[in-house]
């Protein structure tokens, strides 16, 4: 699939994070929030269930590994697996561990193109990495699949997703949610958002998907219905009417 260098021809849906998404969402300071998981805190009857201590150390130990420019994969629960002709949704915003890092390791750099603010906000990006939030949520909300995107971005994430279930997939590009701070360091750098490692973005998949982004949108967590499974083999993205197949990931 070839890659557009610019953010129009990307066709990307440019998002904003809510004003009170950070106020609302325990994401917004992973270490106070796996303090609270710890307590027992903050996810209600379910948290002895999906927090096990297990995954709460793995999930430390990823969040301490961005700080370390250590790749390691947030913790799920037991494997949840899509099914066909059902609806794809995406949790926050895709290229959040990708932005951070750049952002954090490049202000000078970026200084000369972009504003200090905007540069400041994208290197904040970690506390948006924990996915327990989305998880706990969508297990009690009527989930069937749950895929954490990582590596290779949300390109990759939707072809595993995919592949691991047995299903085809159609996409529409222009709603797969991305901030404008990784849009702007991905044209600095010259990388495609849509490639870039994506942790703290979850992929899941629902009968009905609507029902499972207003769950997530009442705990302040942001989601959006991206497109649907399908029973056959192609898994196509479309661009304004457009059609692109997404390749397996090379690494």
């Amino acid at each position: 699939m070839s890659h557009p260098t610019k953010s129009k021809a990307y066709g990307m849906r440019q998002e904003k994070r809510p004003e009170n998404v950070s106020e609302r969402s325990p994401l917004n300071k992973t270490n106070i929030y796996m303090q609270e998981i710890e307590n027992g805190a903050g996810l209600g009857k379910d948290c002895a269930v999906f927090c096990t201590r297990p995954h709460i150390e793995a999930c430390r130990d990823a969040a301490d590994g961005l700080r370390g420019g250590q790749e390691k994969k947030v913790p799920l629960p037991d494997s949840q697996m899509a099914g066909a002709e059902q609806d794809i949704v995406v949790s926050k915003w895709i290229g959040l561990e990708g932005t951070a890092r750049l952002a954090g390791a490049n202000y000078e750099r970026l200084r000369q193109r972009l504003p200090a603010r905007m540069i400041e906000e994208a290197a904040a990006f970690d506390r948006y990495l924990s996915v327990i939030p989305e998880a706990a949520t969508a297990m009690k909300s009527g989930v069937c699949g749950i895929h954490a995107v990582s590596r290779g971005g949300i390109f990759a994430g939707l072809w595993e997703m995919a592949e691991e279930a047995g299903v085809g997939l159609e996409a529409d590009l222009r709603k797969i949610p991305v901030r404008q701070e990784t849009i702007e360091i991905c044209e600095v750098f010259g990388e495609n958002p849509y490639e870039l490692l994506a942790g703290g973005c979850l992929i899941m998949t629902a009968e009905d998907g609507n029902a499972l982004v207003e769950a997530l949108l009442r705990e302040g967590i942001p989601a959006v219905v991206i497109g649907r499974t399908t029973g056959g083999n192609d898994r196509v993205l479309y661009n304004e009417g457009r059609k692109q197949f997404l390749n397996k990931p090379r690494w």
